[in-house]
């Protein structure tokens, strides 16, 4: 593997790709690329096509990589929950920051016959571990809300996750839902490629 070690601007991506088909004796074996949709790569395949067009002319495909586009439709989509999202990771931020909390909260499940579970925060550049930690709260729905309410200062006389927040929340968990097999198929593709 060759790392691009410099600006990742479409001649320096073209020249790496190159010299890589070059080294390995297959320049005139490629018939497809893959790679996201940055236009730095879009402009690459450009200088790359008379490249290595030996093998299918110019029919050299430039692939999207499905992965990354099903990332960006979903991240798209999660903009217009941002201002919720906020407010269930301050939530779980709030349970998590001390071990006391951490140790009410289980008292508090334990009394009302729940198992308890520590809840992970997602990250931001990460759909799928959005939809992970709303995976995993909403089974908590009822007690998660209750302990919050009770321990987190209300704002103007509203607590921190209202109805509102879940039933939204239960929503677009759905719709992450159905991208969440192809983005799977996607990385099983990558990992495992058909021979």
């Amino acid at each position: 593997m060759r790392l691009i070690d410099c600006s990742h601007n479409a001649e320096n991506i073209a020249e790496r790709v190159a010299f890589v088909a070059s080294d390995y004796g297959i320049s005139d074996k490629i018939f497809s690329i893959t790679l996201d949709n940055a236009s730095a790569n879009t402009k690459a395949m450009e200088k790359l096509t008379p490249l290595l067009s030996g093998y299918v002319g110019s029919l050299l495909l430039h692939q999207r990589c499905a992965c990354h586009i099903i990332n960006l439709i979903v991240k798209a989509g999660l903009d217009s929950f941002k201002d919720m999202l906020t407010n269930f990771r301050t939530a779980i931020s709030f349970l998590n920051a001390s071990n006391q909390r951490i140790a009410a909260y289980k008292s508090y499940c334990i009394s009302m016959g729940v198992n308890s579970r520590k809840f992970g925060l997602d990250r931001d550049v990460r759909w799928n571990a959005t939809y992970l930690m709303l995976k995993h709260l909403m089974p908590h729905r009822e007690t998660f809300s209750v302990w919050v309410t009770t321990n987190y200062p209300l704002k103007d006389g509203e607590s921190l996750l209202t109805n509102k927040h879940w039933d939204i929340a239960e929503k677009y968990l759905l719709s992450l839902n159905s991208f969440m097999i192809p983005q799977l198929f996607c990385l099983v593709f990558i990992i495992q490629p058909l021979h």
